[in-house]
């Protein structure tokens, strides 16, 4: 068995390089620890609750009126640079698109409502052409339009489906109006 060299040379090197280890450490350490008591903490009053989409869908009751396979259910998602923002998504196991309802508020999801088809093969996402004015609009045009079996996703005509025909919006589920406030 080959005995380690114990010279005052070799222990001298080792405690350097021991020392240089314990220092980077060190300050690896104290640059956490002062990163962390920089930072200042919120305070809880000035923290406000907001209404979001899945504040005012009931998402089961959507589920019943939605064709077989189909299903509703709130998502958080990035468009773009913007803010993540709470939107509802209509998604189906063996169709390659999925429908997404972004309100263009995401504070007020009860007006204006962005739709938009994302293709899950390519991971693309388009907006359809018009903005919808009410959620109730978007949510019929969801359920009994975009989510059928005859919708052809990649047919340009259907971007024309959102028509002049939204003041007719049949009632899907109950928008809860009570949970949205006013004085924002």
């Amino acid at each position: 068995m080959k005995r380690r060299e114990t010279s005052p040379n070799v222990i001298r090197s080792e405690t350097t390089e021991s020392t240089a280890n314990d220092t980077s450490l060190r300050r690896l350490v104290k640059n956490l620890v002062v990163s962390f008591q920089s930072k200042p903490v919120p305070d809880l009053q000035e923290i406000r609750e907001r209404t979001t989409i899945r504040n005012v869908i009931d998402y089961r009751e959507v589920d019943e009126v939605l064709d077989p396979g189909w299903a509703a259910a709130p998502e958080i998602v990035q468009f773009g640079n913007d803010p993540l923002a709470d939107t509802l998504v209509f998604s189906h196991t063996n169709r390659p698109y999925e429908v997404v309802l972004k309100p263009a508020d995401v504070f007020v999801p009860t007006d204006d409502v962005e739709v938009y088809l994302l293709n899950r093969n390519n991971g693309t996402r388009h907006r359809l052409v018009r903005t919808l004015p009410t959620l109730d609009g978007a949510l019929e045009h969801a359920v009994h339009k975009f989510t059928h079996k005859h919708f052809d996703p990649d047919a340009v005509h259907h971007m024309s489906m959102v028509g002049p025909e939204l003041d007719k919006a049949i009632s899907v589920g109950d928008t809860d109006l009570t949970a949205i406030d006013i004085e924002d």
